[in-house]
């Protein structure tokens, strides 16, 4: 009994075999892909967020209070009124005192805003003058916004 091995048959098996995987890996990565992408639609109500806010100044002097002064630059109203707010994380005292229009109403596209937050009196004794610290806006539908701002200075 004198048994022979086509080498050539071997290396057809692994190459098919590699081929499958190389294929398995690809539709898991388009699976993948696909789910977070529909995921986010359906977290949004189906369209992308179109929300813009830019920082335009800010004044946070040595104690509890920081002032801003934000702009609406996207092409959607925004909600501050029913935003939350952060500096390092920790949120403000008590609600946020607003400058730009009634009470609960939209900052519609182009126009301003300032607020003022009243910190912690906790948080601002371990905040370092001339450091910076970040100050984080989350609007009802899931807009994040963050802005850097210097302990005991203004922009």
């Amino acid at each position: 009994m004198n048994w022979r091995f086509n080498r050539r048959a071997v290396s057809e098996i692994i190459a098919a075999l590699l081929l499958i995987a190389i294929a398995v890996s690809a539709a898991i990565l388009l699976y993948v892909f696909a789910i977070g992408l529909v995921g986010s639609l359906y977290s949004t109500g189906g369209i992308q967020t179109k929300e813009q806010l830019i920082m335009e100044a800010y004044s946070f002097p040595v104690g509890n209070t920081i002032i801003v002064t934000v702009r609406n630059v996207g092409p959607v109203s925004e909600n501050l009124y029913r935003s939350d707010y952060f500096v390092n994380g920790i949120p403000p005292t008590s609600t946020p005192t607003f400058s730009c229009g009634a009470a609960d109403s939209a900052l519609t596209p182009g126009q301003p805003c300032t607020f003022t937050l009243t910190l912690p009196a906790a948080t601002v004794a371990s905040m370092i003058p001339d450091v910076s610290y970040p100050l984080k806006m989350v609007t009802p539908t899931g807009g994040v916004f963050s802005y850097p701002v210097i302990y005991g200075g203004a922009a």
